[in-house]
């Protein structure tokens, strides 16, 4: 019988186990051992008490992270203007070689790699069943298995706000590239783009639409791709200034649709990172949200283990505020940029977010 068993090994799985491992628990991780993609993402400034109390801000480095240096954007209006925003905007991460930089700091931590499947509730504790028939019992489990959402189910929901995916490449910069690391986004009729620099040398591009309005044949198609990308005003012509070609690229795809739970406790299961909430990336928060969210998971078990349910109590009620705090942020972005307002993809972003917590 195991303590406590942490389903998956992102950034909030990871997060948990650091906290746990250094409060003296020794955590199973149970994950798949697949590869982590890297996509450009953003690490808030938000991120930073967190990373402090893990022991992990040193793990930001030239190899896994680079300053932001603020964001451009063709939202709203068409002529490009800077926003406004704080001085420490934080940071575009390789998030593999972050990532793997987590994982060799849990030492004595185990993983077992596999994927759960299904969960069986007792009175004494919960039954883990595993991919490859196996099981594994435990009195508390922490669901950090991101949009899958393992343990969730018809009195649990994860809630799909919307559709939306992301279609991404990355490319190698030249050695003398003074690419400055700052984000680009354009709103387009379908959608939107996102370019930024990333560590290593690399620029990714990134194209978010609804997965019904994906143009036809893209996914073996980079000579549309770059057709896409013609149609665009600053997006095009900073590839342009850098010499990319974005019709020679490998494409990649992924979920990006911002889904919320309306239960992050449950008697013996705790709910962290995406598998509680996955946010649009139009706000670059999710990473932090997921790191701080496996820090209060991993208190919430720690107080529950003294029979004190104060601590997890508080972390629901706060993650409850802080989607609906999210949602409206996200409204508001969306709201702003009205001169595509007949398309489907706006249509869509400027009806009103729904979302309805426990009383």
């Amino acid at each position: 019988m195991h303590d406590v068993v942490i389903l998956g090994a992102g950034m909030a799985g990871m997060a948990c186990a650091r906290r746990l491992m250094l409060r003296g628990v020794r955590p199973l991780v149970i994950a798949p051992g697949h590869d982590v993609a890297s996509r450009g993402e953003t690490l808030s400034f938000r991120a930073e008490p967190v990373l402090d109390e893990l022991g992990w801000m040193d793990l930001l480095d030239a190899d896994t992270a680079l300053p932001c240096a603020g964001r451009y954007s063709l939202w709203g209006s068409a002529a490009l203007r800077r926003d406004d925003q704080q001085e420490q905007s934080g940071w575009h991460v390789d998030r593999a070689r972050l990532e793997a930089r987590m994982t060799a700091t849990l030492d004595g931590v185990a993983r077992l790699r596999g994927e759960a499947r299904r969960l069986s509730h007792a009175p004494t504790h919960v039954t883990i069943d595993l991919a490859d028939g196996s099981s594994i019992d435990t009195k508390q489990v922490i669901d950090c298995t991101g949009r899958a959402a393992v343990t969730a189910g018809s009195q649990a929901p994860l809630r799909r706000n919307d559709r939306l995916v992301a279609t991404y490449c990355s490319f190698a910069l030249d050695d003398d590239s003074d690419m400055l690391a700052a984000t680009l986004v354009e709103a387009v009729q379908d959608g939107w783009w996102y370019m930024t620099a990333m560590p290593g040398g690399r620029s990714l591009l990134c194209f978010f639409t609804d997965s019904d309005l994906l143009p036809a044949g893209l996914r073996k198609d980079a000579g549309l791709w770059a057709q896409m990308v013609s149609r665009t005003t600053a997006t095009a012509a900073r590839l342009d200034s850098l010499g990319l070609d974005p019709g020679n690229v490998e494409l990649s795809f992924a979920a990006a649709n911002t889904a919320a739970q309306v239960t992050m406790v449950e008697p013996r299961v705790i709910r962290a990172g995406d598998a509680a909430t996955a946010q649009d990336p139009l706000g670059s928060n999710g990473l932090a949200t997921a790191l701080w969210s496996g820090l209060q998971a991993a208190d919430s078990v720690m107080a529950l283990r003294d029979d004190d349910d104060s601590v997890a109590a508080r972390y629901e009620q706060r993650f409850l505020e802080g989607i609906e705090s999210f949602l409206a942020t996200q409204h508001a972005m969306y709201a702003a940029e009205r001169r595509f307002s007949d398309a489907p993809f706006w249509q869509r972003r400027h009806a009103s977010p729904v979302f309805t917590p426990p009383d």
